[in-house]
């Protein structure tokens, strides 16, 4: 049935918000605000089904555009607490299709703002929920406008008689569409008081609440969700993480000691490589002493060279000897032992790399999303305040919950409780900023 609800409200620097963000929100679009340079993009959101701006006769036709008229609106005022738009905010009642509520709400803004001279800016919402609130925004400018753009503020638009009678007119206009319609509802401006009727006020108690009160039955029907059932999983996962930390202190050891033989087997080809290279010289040396030796004849200096030839064989001879101590190989074998090295080396770094350090990674992964899956779960239930404790005692690592771990765990709830999660968080960072506001 159709409710009543029109409220007004003056948007201002003084509590930190711009007219430009504001229409950007309503109209759900990206607007960039050149007061400050802060773009505000609201493309993402969902429910809007209708926007427009309706402007006075004498108003630019570039007013039409949203990001000049809101633009033009912020670069007019000059004080740090001026206010910058008025929004009258109404509710459509249900029995209207959405054509018959873009007609209502043209004629409400037509007779009541823009006939005065004010620019209007209105976006129409529906989020298609399961509980339909059909509302209009309509963001009002505040000072006189004329070919030349905005001039000085009318302060006539701000009296509380004014405000009485757009209150009055909503109504009015309403309940002329109904009965043109031919529905009996009717809606009324004027308190239960003055309405003459006994009924207690409702309390507006807020979208996440309602939210939270219709799937409470669900989230306590569901054994793993109960408080015992989530001590014993608890457990469960901190003997699981134990297990994993000292697994991972096997693998990290097991994976630094193949580094170590990694390294001791490259030092040991580079080693048996060079002191070859040094023998096959010294003996390639002996060789060539041999052949002169053996074509020289009878020439004088024969014992010299053969003293020589000597000293050569005598280097030659303790080369092998070193590289036999030293390689436990003879240097003919040399070419042998640098390939058994090298597929050595080559199997020891395959193992290295295919190491269980992945499936490690792998598993502590899925352990920790599992870990911070109960802390969402821990956060959306009413009496959830005492698992948080007890899971706020554990690994502060796996308390963190990055975005992407957020993104990851919601998929492995049911849409519902995700929703209720989300809401959770916007009152949380509502609260966060009205705090820093107040410290400010």
């Amino acid at each position: 049935m159709a409710i009543y609800h029109c409220s007004v409200k003056i948007i201002g620097r003084s509590s930190g918000r711009s007219s430009v963000a504001a229409a950007a929100y309503r109209a759900g679009e990206k607007i960039t605000n050149q007061r400050d340079g802060q773009t505000h993009d609201y493309t993402r959101k969902g429910g809007v089904v209708h926007t427009d701006i309706m402007l006075p006769p004498h108003a630019p036709e570039t007013y039409r555009d949203r990001d000049t008229l809101w633009n033009n609106v912020e670069q007019g005022e000059h004080r740090g607490d001026a206010q910058t738009a008025r929004e009258v905010e109404v509710a459509l009642p249900i029995e209207f299709s959405l054509q018959e509520n873009i007609q209502v709400v043209r004629e409400y803004i037509n007779d009541n703002f823009v006939s005065h001279g004010m620019c209007a800016d209105y976006s129409i919402h529906n989020t298609n929920s399961a509980t339909i609130n059909p509302h209009a925004h309509i963001l009002l400018t505040m000072r006189d406008v004329s070919l030349n753009g905005f001039e000085k503020k009318n302060r006539d638009w701000n009296d509380k008689p004014r405000l009485e009678s757009w209150r009055e007119n909503w109504a009015n206009v309403c309940n002329a569409k109904l009965k043109s319609k031919g529905i009996s509802e009717r809606i009324d401006h004027r308190s239960l008081e003055d309405q003459g009727l006994e009924r207690t006020p409702t309390i507006h108690v807020g979208r996440s609440k309602v939210r939270l009160a219709r799937n409470q039955a669900i989230i306590e029907s569901n054994e793993m969700y109960k408080p015992h059932a989530i001590s014993e999983y608890m457990n469960e996962l901190n003997e699981g993480c134990i297990i994993l930390k000292n697994h991972i202190s096997d693998v990290q050891s097991s994976y630094h000691e193949q580094g170590r033989e990694l390294v001791r087997l490259e030092a040991n080809i580079k080693a048996i490589q060079q002191r070859t290279a040094d023998i096959i010289m010294q003996r390639d040396n002996l060789q060539r002493a041999h052949t002169v030796r053996d074509s020289m004849g009878r020439l004088q200096s024969k014992r010299e060279i053969k003293r020589e030839i000597k000293h050569l064989e005598d280097t030659y001879m303790r080369s092998c000897e070193y590289y036999h101590q030293a390689f436990r190989i003879s240097p003919n074998e040399a070419p042998q032992m640098i390939e058994y090295l090298r597929g050595e080396h080559k199997k020891a770094h395959t193992l290295r790399r295919t190491a269980d350090v992945g499936q490690y990674e792998q598993t502590m992964r899925k352990f920790e999303l599992e870990y911070k899956r109960q802390r969402l779960l821990a956060e959306i239930r009413p009496d959830g305040q005492e698992i948080l404790q007890a899971l706020n005692r554990a690994d502060t690592r796996m308390n963190r919950i990055t975005r992407n771990d957020f993104r990851e765990l919601t998929q492995q709830l049911s849409p519902r409780q995700a929703q209720i999660l989300q809401d959770r968080g916007h009152d949380q960072k509502r609260v966060r900023a009205r705090e820093h506001e107040w410290v400010r």
